[in-house]
């Protein structure tokens, strides 16, 4: 499901917007596998250009070329681009870089740890059931990455609905889930992808995960952000959630 948003000229960028798309573009590269990045490198590409040019960041203009380059390519390419993102995440060996929390935090580097649990809980604490991805866990990057998401359009709604408190709970729950969850695991997760990877397309999608890793910490306040979208279910477009 697409939902427009419009701000008047001259209304500062929307923040919360902009961490929002890259949040759920991220989350559809891992969702939707590597048969799909002819369609997922594009919006990917779009929301990180704008990232980059709203922090100014230098770093991730080679992130960006690399997109650009790669979304323009043949389907020998993207095939190429498939096997390794199989490699990578997938199978059918064991994948050099898992792309689930637990491996990277719990004792035994293991899938389905407490980790799992924990991130379970606070989905349902909110009302939301991840759906089943191929039988992935609870705490798969794309389900992280879409649910961080959800919490930024929630943030979003409730402040121009001026409802504070709400405001003050998913903004608590944002910060919580990263610091608990998705800011102790993005950095290593990034890493073992930039150290493993054979294709110049997925070290730039570890410089994206670095860069969205470094700048979590949202300032949400500022002018409101203008929108149409009255009023916006839980279930995004990526379908983890």
């Amino acid at each position: 499901m697409t939902h427009h948003h419009h701000r008047h000229p001259g209304s500062p960028t929307p923040v919360l917007k902009i961490h929002e798309d890259l949040l759920l573009a991220l989350s559809l590269i891992f969702a939707e596998g590597g048969e799909k990045l002819a369609s997922t490198l594009g919006p990917l590409l779009k929301s990180c250009t704008a990232f980059a040019n709203h922090y100014q960041l230098d770093e991730l203009i080679s992130a960006t070329e690399t997109l650009a380059h790669c979304t323009n390519t043949d389907d020998d390419e993207y095939r190429l681009m498939c096997y390794e993102f199989n490699r990578l995440f997938v199978g059918p060996t064991s994948p050099a870089a898992p792309p689930y929390e637990s491996v990277y935090l719990s004792p035994d580097h293991l899938v389905m740890q407490e980790q799992t649990l924990a991130v379970r809980k606070l989905y349902i604490q909110e009302g939301l059931q991840a759906l089943a991805q191929g039988g992935e866990p609870d705490d798969f990057i794309a389900t992280e990455l879409e649910f961080a998401a959800y919490l930024l359009r929630r943030i979003k709604i409730v402040q121009l609905a001026k409802k504070d408190v709400q405001a003050f709970h998913y903004e608590n729950l944002y910060h919580e889930f990263w610091g608990q969850h998705l800011g102790r695991w993005l950095g290593p997760f990034a890493q073992t992808v930039f150290r493993s990877t054979e294709h110049p397309v997925f070290s730039a999608i570890s410089q994206v995960l670095e860069a969205i890793n470094d700048f979590h910490a949202l300032n949400t306040k500022g002018d409101p952000y203008e929108t149409n979208a009255t009023q916006i279910p839980w279930r995004s477009g990526c379908g983890c959630l």
